[in-house]
């Protein structure tokens, strides 16, 4: 399964980990792991080449599925619309393909209490 996690401040994202395999099909043909990985991929290289963002890699490995992201200005509470309006793009792609494939993908929307 594939397990989002996203953390927001002042309702505001400023960090996503994505962990894990969706396991809907096999390797190469798995349509759940292509959307999410389209999806996040897409995002984090757009806001990069479009966008004045301090991006942060903590860490990505492929073979795991793990990549985990964080926006350095937005944690310190400066907040891009542009980067909002890809962000939240993102979580809404992110959560269409939660409602149909749900038992391959779960979202986790993270506040800094839940942090723990």
């Amino acid at each position: 399964m594939i397990c989002v996690r996203l953390y927001f401040k002042n309702y505001n994202l400023y960090r996503f980990r994505v962990e894990g395999h969706a396991n809907y099909s096999r390797h190469g043909s798995d349509i759940v792991c292509a959307g999410v990985s389209t999806l996040v991929l897409t995002t984090i290289n757009s806001i990069d080449a479009f966008l004045d963002e301090t991006i942060s890699i903590n860490e990505q490995d492929e073979k795991k599925g793990i990549i985990d992201c964080t926006f350095l200005e937005r944690e310190n509470g400066v907040y891009n619309a542009q980067t909002t309006i890809l962000l939240k793009s993102m979580v809404l792609g992110l959560e269409s393909i939660e409602q149909k494939y749900g038992e391959y993908i779960s979202i986790k929307k993270l506040k800094p209490k839940d942090f723990r």
